[in-house]
């Protein structure tokens, strides 16, 4: 019986120990969207919404990427996020922040209040449970608001915890990353609006855009090179796509399908998570 338990007990070790496979993400197909020039892209109670800037109009894609649903009357709508059958809408054109109650008899819109404050160009907005995160663009700085109330932190520079541009923002549970669109870089800031840290700088980015932090990765589209970049947490450069990637704008992962939005030729581009082939 003592050997039994022995031989057991090395099996499941040995099971515990066994080596992950490694892989990549691998480019699958790409769509094309009709008469749309994407700007962000949201993942709203598992249904796929973009942001059509150049036609001030949201759309509702279905898995083949045709439009079921449209909401007009915007004014260059930026990176959107959705929570709880919301879409929040941050409108480059006339510096606010709408919300959009989607529901079975259509939608209902009003105005996102920011008490004592004024956006200058709002480009992104970022919601986490009750939190939300702003990027101010011309105003360089990042409004974030949780159970304290708002904060204001930032302002132009290239110094770490400045922005040159902030086009992207994603509130995770212990951090907020901003696409520091102009700097080329990610920053990363606690929940108070200290600086922790930054990846990218080295990696000659054009126009750091959209920003996506999975649980392992965070993705960045690096506009002017028609290229993705892939690091881990720590900003170790993990992996850079390239096939089918057009002046990406912005990024997220379903799925574990990753949803790329080419904004000049109106593409979705997916890619699939593969093992490696050795």
């Amino acid at each position: 019986m003592k050997y039994i338990g022995i031989l057991l007990f090395a099996l499941v070790f040995l099971g515990s120990c066994k080596k992950e496979v490694p892989k990549e993400w691998v480019y699958q197909k790409t769509l094309t969207l009709d008469g749309v020039n994407p700007i962000g892209i949201a993942n709203v109670d598992n249904v796929i919404w973009l942001s059509d800037g150049d036609h001030n109009r949201l759309v509702q894609l279905d898995k083949d990427g045709t439009i079921e649903v449209t909401i007009d009357s915007l004014d260059r709508p930026m990176h959107i996020d959705g929570h709880n059958g919301l879409v929040y809408v941050p409108q480059y054109g006339n510096d606010m922040v709408e919300l959009i109650y989607i529901n079975t008899n259509g939608f209902d819109r009003k105005e996102f209040i920011i008490k004592n404050d004024s956006l200058d160009a709002p480009s992104s907005i970022s919601v986490l449970n009750d939190e939300q995160a702003i990027t101010d663009f011309y105003n360089n700085r990042i409004l974030y608001r949780n159970e304290k109330g708002w904060i204001s932190f930032g302002s132009i520079g290239s110094s770490k915890g400045r922005f040159y541009y902030p086009t992207d923002v994603q509130i995770t549970d212990s951090y907020i990353w901003v696409a520091d669109a102009y700097n080329n870089r990610i920053q990363v800031f606690d929940k108070e609006g200290n600086f922790v840290k930054m990846m990218g700088q080295n990696e000659k980015m054009n126009a750091a855009t959209g920003l996506f932090v999975s649980k392992n990765e965070v993705f960045i589209t690096d506009f002017e090179n028609n290229r993705v970049l892939i690091f881990d947490h720590e900003g170790q450069l993990k992996q850079e796509l390239k096939k089918g990637i057009k002046k990406a704008t912005d990024l997220l992962v379903k799925d574990n399908i990753l949803h790329i939005i080419n904004y000049r030729t109106g593409e979705l581009v997916l890619y699939d998570l593969q093992d490696i082939k050795v």
